[in-house]
């Protein structure tokens, strides 16, 4: 029996754009070679995971980039990244929140989940969150799931969970508990229906 539904934040509640980035702050890929992808994931892996402080992301950040650019300009290309709420999912949170015990789990960031909360009001729906930055894991790593579990004093197989990566939602089921592979509001209702 399903106790608690948990939603992932990127891709499922809200849309994000990792693009936005460099295109915010007018980065070239090519050439110079001073813009590595690698070098920049690796440094938002460790933030994500709660290896730095916002500061220092910002700090590191500014370093990477040979002090080309502000803190503020920074700051407001990385939250361009977060995009609004993903349509047709607030009806589905709505429905599930009639009868189950609602919850977040995202690998994230402060600052992306900060500004997620001020412009996404879905958010102000689901109190209860497991955010990657605050576990000091990312998913799929199986601390992040067995944390939840742990959390919730739930069996796992009493949770649900909605992820968009296939990845996962193997880790989660892995854990012992139950998952859906979400790739549209349309296919979401119609397996909950099945399931809840």
């Amino acid at each position: 029996m399903i106790t608690t539904v948990i939603f992932d934040l990127g891709r499922v509640l809200m849309d994000i754009d990792f693009s936005a980035f460099s295109r915010t702050l007018q980065l070239n890929h090519s050439g110079s070679g001073i813009f590595s992808e690698a070098q920049l994931e690796s440094l938002a892996f460790d933030y994500e995971t709660g290896k730095m402080t916002t500061d220092e992301f910002f700090a590191s950040l500014g370093l990477f980039f040979g002090k080309r650019f502000s803190r503020r300009q920074l700051f407001e290309a990385w939250n361009a990244i977060v995009g609004g709420e993903k349509e047709g999912m607030a009806p589905i949170v709505e429905r599930v929140q009639q009868r189950y015990r609602t919850a977040i789990l995202s690998n994230t960031n402060e600052a992306h989940f900060q500004h997620a909360v001020t412009v996404i009001s879905l958010m102000q729906r689901i109190p209860l969150r497991f955010l990657s930055y605050e576990i000091g894991a990312a998913k799929p790593d199986l601390q992040v799931y067995r944390h939840v579990v742990h959390a919730l004093h739930s069996p796992p197989s009493s949770l649900l969970f909605i992820d968009d990566l296939p990845e996962n939602i193997s880790a989660a089921r892995a854990a012992g508990m139950r998952g859906i592979i979400f790739q549209s509001p349309a296919q979401l209702r119609k397996e909950l229906e099945a399931v809840v």
